[in-house]
């Protein structure tokens, strides 16, 4: 089956509104997918009704992206949100008790909010689709296979023409399933490129913003 485990919308600094991206996914064979909003569960809970109100044959797995210490963390599988500011492994750690996991996104990515390294977790996004010359994701496959970790794809999409583009082949037939296939390194990666006209912009924002406030790595992409 497969998944996007990396959208965001507009419950976070994603353009689009949740239906809108759920109609996409469904439009582009998707089998499930995970709204990962900024440090909110808003966009998951909103995913979940619309789901369940317009009976989707669509399965989610509830999620968000949070702000830890170092840069971003992708939790998947909870439901109730880890605070910001923790470390990666403290934020992983709630993750854990709730029965979810943890997921470092694009880890070497400049620009990103990266952690710039694979922190304790259980899964690394090897494939994010807003990559310019892939060297980061390189990196990312790299790291993974040297700690022994499974590995994932992930669009990072903010619009819903980009949903789909970065696929995690799991077999499953619910959000559970999912997560223990995941941790399991059950996982088949397919992967294509956002179109650079989607990210340019932002990328540009957070170099300006290194180099006038130096703060840039710390705000919201």
């Amino acid at each position: 089956m497969r998944f996007d485990l990396h959208v965001h919308s507009n419950c976070s600094d994603g353009r689009d509104d949740v239906r809108t991206i759920l109609r996409a996914a469904a439009r582009r064979d998707l089998d499930g997918l995970s709204i990962t909003d900024h440090d909110t569960l808003r966009g998951s809970q909103q995913a979940m009704k619309i789901i369940q109100e317009d009976k989707l044959d669509l399965i989610l797995i509830p999620g968000a992206e949070v702000t830890t210490s170092e840069g971003h963390l992708l939790v998947l599988g909870i439901e109730d949100l880890p605070p910001r500011g923790l470390s990666p492994e403290e934020t992983t750690d709630l993750a854990r008790e709730q029965g979810g996991i943890a997921i470092v996104p694009h880890p070497y990515h400049p620009f990103r909010h990266a952690i710039g390294r694979i922190p304790e977790c259980d899964a690394v996004e090897v494939y994010n689709s807003k990559h310019l010359f892939g060297i980061a994701n390189a990196r990312a496959l790299i790291g993974a296979k040297r700690r022994h970790l499974p590995a994932v794809a992930g669009s990072d999409s903010h619009f819903a023409a980009t949903v789909g583009l970065g696929v995690t082949e799991i077999e499953a037939a619910d959000a559970f399933e999912a997560i223990e296939a995941i941790q399991a390194g059950r996982t088949r990666i397919i992967g294509k490129r956002t179109p650079p006209k989607f990210f340019i912009g932002n990328t540009f924002k957070s170099i300006y913003l290194i180099l006038t406030t130096g703060g840039g790595r710390r705000r919201k992409a």
